[in-house]
């Protein structure tokens, strides 16, 4: 006999949530979602008839909350703030620093996919006059890599582009690749990251880690512009086209000045 809709679900939820202990809101969010499409219209239907309101907030809540709709449900009720995100973990877990760093960089990837990065900064570069080379591509699970030439000065250097889900992934490229970044000095190295949530994860990137002459330029998904946080382009068209240049070294100016204070 097949198991009722709600068993259904929270059995899958439950097997998920138990083997990564620590999950991000987001994340959450959208593997009950994904349990959800997977129903038959009718098994929908039994199951918004049975729980009389919205089935995805209440099936939520029920894993996130002490107000449990099945007995079956998962309990992730401990409630963490890691980096600006909520995640929510096994009250029975030890909640590792470890796992919370995994979960984060877990969510990245699936909120900030490797080619919408792509496909943003090469918009943003044909804007300014540049080619993006796709045959000279590096492509791996964790980053993304792409050279730019201008159009119409092919022989006055090119950008080197390391693209990656979040700045968090940058320091261990950086330990791993430090060649790939200071070879070919007429090539300007320009990392690309995609906004966060807070700015938590570019101030704990700035108090750690130094860039040497690398840029990083920030990319807002939402929005689709790009912004500089780290180095100015030579090239004078970038620049004007970069959404609010000024503002955004204003609040990286005014992090650094909150960092030093809070150091003393």
């Amino acid at each position: 006999m097949k198991k009722e809709p709600l068993l259904q679900i929270f059995e899958r939820l439950s097997d998920y949530c138990q083997e990564r202990k620590v999950l991000l809101e987001g994340e959450l969010r959208l593997k009950i979602r994904e349990c959800l499409q997977a129903l038959s219209d009718a098994e929908r239907a039994e199951l918004e008839k049975k729980l009389g309101g919205n089935v995805e907030a209440l099936i939520f809540k029920s894993i996130t909350s002490r107000e449990k709709i099945s007995v079956f449900s998962p309990d992730m009720h401990t409630k963490i703030n890691y980096q600006g995100e909520v995640f929510y973990c096994l009250p029975t877990h030890g909640y590792l620093a470890d796992e919370l760093e995994k979960a984060f960089l877990r969510w990245t990837k699936i909120r900030s996919p490797l080619s919408a990065l792509k496909d943003l900064i090469t918009d943003f570069l044909e804007r300014c006059s540049y080619q993006v080379k796709d045959e000279t591509s590096v492509c791996e699970n964790e980053h993304c890599e792409r050279i730019a030439v201008k159009k119409d000065k092919p022989k006055h250097g090119s950008l080197h582009l390391f693209i990656f889900p979040s700045i968090k992934f940058v320091p261990q490229f950086r330990e791993e690749h430090h060649a790939a970044l200071e070879k070919n000095e007429t090539e300007e190295k320009v990392i690309v990251v995609p906004t966060e949530k807070t700015p938590a994860p570019f101030i704990s990137f700035v108090r750690e880690h130094e860039v040497g002459g690398v840029m990083i330029w920030v990319a807002d998904m939402e929005k689709r512009a790009v912004n500089p946080f780290i180095g100015t382009p030579k090239d004078a068209e970038i620049e004007k086209n970069f959404a609010s240049p000024d503002g955004a070294r204003r609040a990286v100016s005014v992090w650094m000045r909150k960092m030093h204070f809070s150091d003393l």
